[in-house]
């Protein structure tokens, strides 16, 4: 199915990164469909997203406004990424808030990623128009404390 054409999208550029090519097919699916981002942009690689991200340092490329990271990848998990994250300039890393998207039902795991300041909620898979729903409010809700706050 395609978006309605009279559904516009909510965020210009949202990142995938997850080792699974079928999970980033799916959620691109489910992003587009439901209108949630212009772009979106999947990586199967922790480090070639990493890389990607590092470019934005000295680019003008558009920073993606929302990175979904599963944490049980090879090479790189998604701990070793939100780590690695923390090194990125102001600029790259203010830009993004970072969605957990896993298969992981941990609570440690949940316990970790919330010590992270870019890592704005965490989910399970798969990803599903409510999580979409969800996910939107929590961006108000936050937009609007860094309004009130002073902080935009």
């Amino acid at each position: 199915m395609t978006t309605p054409p009279s559904v516009a999208a909510k965020y210009p550029l949202v990142m995938l990164v997850d080792d699974s090519s079928i999970d980033n097919f799916v959620n691109k699916k489910i992003i587009e469909r439901y209108g949630f981002a212009s772009e979106v942009m999947t990586f199967t690689r922790a480090r070639q997203a990493l890389r990607h991200l590092l470019k934005l340092n000295t680019s003008e490329d558009p920073i993606p406004g929302i990175l979904f990271l599963d944490l049980n990848m090879p090479e790189i998990d998604g701990f070793e990424f939100l780590e690695t994250f923390n090194l990125l300039s102001d600029r790259v890393k203010k830009n993004i808030h970072i969605v957990i998207l896993t298969s992981s039902i941990n609570p440690t795991d949940v316990e970790i990623c919330n010590k992270y300041e870019s890592v704005i909620t965490f989910l399970h898979k798969p990803l599903v128009k409510n999580n979409l729903d969800t996910l939107e409010e929590l961006l108000i809700k936050k937009k609007d404390e860094q309004e009130a706050s002073g902080n935009k």
